[in-house]
């Protein structure tokens, strides 16, 4: 029996921590087993994030080309990211996909990922349940599409989560962890991962518990959940960390007077593992604050999820925000100077064809940018992004689009 999709409560949504999932609008096959109708009961809630009316303001972003440093010459729709590095992998779908860069390559993490097969008309085949997070390296030198992806695998070649749960996350099938930022610093690997307990049958009962921060000395290894003093959790939950010369920054979605905007934090490198070291924005000069309470909106009108990069030919950090409910195939660019901006409204817009892998396309979300692919110094960029496609059930993958940008004189 279909699921039928829920009408949000914008009050009830706007009080959950989640933010950046999609819906799953048909139920997995039955060989999912229990892990994938506990994932098809939680992904119900992006439907009712996404229509939030986000940001810090009642403004919303014009509509059509606006005035900035840069246009958008030529736009290339990739297409799915699914290849034969999947099926080695035994994966058929997945969402999610931020990277970061790690020596002689970049790590790319998903979220929710199917186990199973394809056929050689592309018919998926589900099989063995589902998993997140998965990672994958993608080496430097393999810049050809689709990305040639060396998946976490088991013994039996199979994709395994990278992150795994402790012992007192028991039974396992109540939670799951989600991806969240990445960082290669101090000769270690980081990954930032929300934690989701599930807590009934119905479509919204489920809940975050918090983030935390895992670490690995291998980039393609498990990643150890850190727990100083004994607590896993850290009071940030970044979709994108950055570094510069003296700071990581970390920008994440954060709700201010009940609505949706960019929030950053800041720590020093060789303190990240320390919970108490973090700084929050706190507003214009800038200034920030070690209480989170003080903590201010760095961007309004930025629902979902955000990827921030440098791009040197523009000489500017890009920002790259998903879409809303009402511009559900749009992916919006800011541009600023300096992490902490003042950011841009948005200076250039994608819109996401109406078709892909077959399906219609309901809306776009997990929209990350891939600096480790971008040429010419940034002239050519590469974006990511996940798909709720119609009547597709779990048979989604993330798609890839290039665009060629010009300075503006």
């Amino acid at each position: 029996m279909k699921l039928k999709t829920p009408i949000p409560d914008r009050r009830r949504v706007g009080r959950l921590a989640l933010r950046h999932k999609r819906p799953r609008l048909h139920p997995p096959s039955s060989d999912f087993g229990e892990t994938g109708r506990r994932i098809m009961q939680g992904s119900f809630v992006a439907l009712g994030l996404l229509a939030l009316t986000a940001g810090c303001s009642n403004s919303n972003p014009t509509a059509g080309p606006t005035n900035g440093p840069f246009e958008i010459v030529q736009t290339h729709f990739l297409g799915s990211l699914w290849s034969e590095a999947y099926a080695k992998a035994s994966i058929v779908s997945q969402d999610g996909g931020e990277s970061f860069v790690v020596p002689g390559g970049a790590i790319w993490a998903f979220g929710d990922t199917f186990k199973g097969s394809r056929s050689a008309t592309g018919k998926p085949h589900f099989a063995g349940g589902a998993f997140a997070p998965a990672i994958a390296f993608l080496a430097e030198k393999a810049k050809s599409y689709p990305p040639a992806f060396d998946f976490l695998v088991s013994s039996n070649l199979g994709g395994v989560r990278a992150i795994d749960f402790l012992p007192e996350e028991r039974p396992t099938d109540r939670y799951r962890i989600w991806p969240l930022g990445g960082i290669y610093v101090n000769g270690k690997y980081y990954l930032y991962y929300s934690l989701i307990e599930v807590f009934g049958t119905g479509s919204w009962d489920f809940r975050g518990l918090g983030s935390g921060l895992a670490r690995a000395t291998n980039a393609l290894g498990t990643y150890e959940r850190l727990r100083p003093h004994g607590n896993w959790r850290f009071p940030v939950e970044p979709t994108q960390v950055i570094e510069t010369s003296d700071w990581l920054y970390l920008f994440s979605i954060q709700e201010f007077d009940g609505k949706q905007g960019v929030g950053l934090a800041r720590v020093r490198p060789e303190k990240i593992e320390e919970p108490d070291a973090y700084e929050f924005f706190a507003g214009a000069g800038p200034r920030y604050s070690s209480r989170k309470t003080e903590a201010a909106c760095l961007v309004n009108h930025v629902p979902g999820q955000v990827a921030v990069a440098w791009n040197g030919y523009l000489q500017k950090y890009v920002m790259a925000s998903s879409s809303d409910f009402e511009h559900p195939r749009e992916i919006r660019l800011l541009v600023a100077d300096a992490p902490a901006g003042p950011w841009s409204a948005p200076v250039a817009r994608i819109i996401v064809p109406k078709r892909a892998q077959g399906k219609r396309v309901e809306m776009l979300y997990c929209t990350y940018l891939h600096p480790e692919l971008f040429r010419e110094n940034g002239r050519v960029m590469n974006l990511t992004y996940s798909l709720g496609l119609k009547d597709s059930s779990f048979d989604a993958n993330c798609e890839m689009v290039e665009i060629e940008v010009k300075r503006q004189n």
